[in-house]
Parts: C-alpha cells; sequence; structure tokens
C-alpha cells in the first residue's frame, strides 16, 4: 500500500439510528447517523409505518388536499356558470322590436294595476 492515500481507518465507528438503536462497525468515519436500521426497519420487524424523511410524506398529503380544494374550486365555478347559462336560455327574449314593446306594455300595465289595488286595500281597512 502506498503511503497517505488511503482514508483513516477507525473500527470502533459508531452507528445511531433515528430510532436510538446504536451499534459498532467499522467505517472511514468516526460517527454515521443513520434514519432506518435493522431494528426498526418494516422488513425486519414486520410492522407497518411510515418513513417520514425530510418532510416527503407531509408534502406530499399537502400538494393533494391543495390540489382537492382547486379541483372543488373549479367546480364550483364550472356549476356557476352552468347555473347562469341555464337561467339566461330560462328567459325568454324578445326577438324583435314589436315583441319588445309589446313586453314593456304589458309589464307598465301590470305594474299600474298592482300599484293601484294596494291602495283601494289600505283606505278599505282605514274606513
Amino acid at each position: 500500500m502506498k503511503k497517505d492515500i488511503h482514508p483513516k481507518y477507525y473500527s470502533d465507528c459508531i452507528v445511531t439510528c433515528a430510532c436510538g438503536n446504536t451499534f459498532v462497525t467499522g467505517s472511514t468515519k468516526k460517527e454515521i447517523k443513520v434514519e432506518v436500521c435493522a431494528a426498526c426497519h418494516p422488513f425486519f420487524t414486520g410492522e407497518q409505518k411510515f418513513v417520514d424523511t425530510e418532510g416527503r410524506v407531509d408534502k406530499f398529503i399537502r400538494k393533494r388536499n391543495e390540489a382537492e380544494t382547486e379541483s372543488k374550486k373549479r367546480k364550483a365555478v364550472k356549476e356557476a356558470k352552468e347555473k347562469r347559462k341555464q337561467a339566461e336560455k330560462s328567459q325568454v327574449r324578445p326577438t324583435n322590436l314589436k315583441e319588445l314593446l309589446e313586453e314593456e306594455k304589458s309589464e307598465s300595465k301590470e305594474d299600474q294595476s298592482s300599484k293601484s289595488q294596494p291602495e283601494t286595500i289600505k283606505t278599505a281597512t282605514k274606513q
């Protein structure tokens, strides 16, 4: 072996897991920190659990919730537009000037008759 080209080897390297388990092994680093070890890995323990590295699970859940709320907003806007279109279609519009004038005359007659009826009722109740 050539001198001064190889890294220093530590035969007493301490490996520390996020679950709290520690063990000793050999490595070129003095200390190693890991997130999952054989004591807590689902494959070895048989337990189902989520391993959240750097908040990836939380990030996914947040994005999914944002997508759901966005889709609900889009559906609400789309339904509102459809309701407006239905309301516009249900309104019968005059196609020419003659129909428009007839409609105005009938509305003005209805307004006059509805105004005169409450007045007669009021005069009748005062007597």
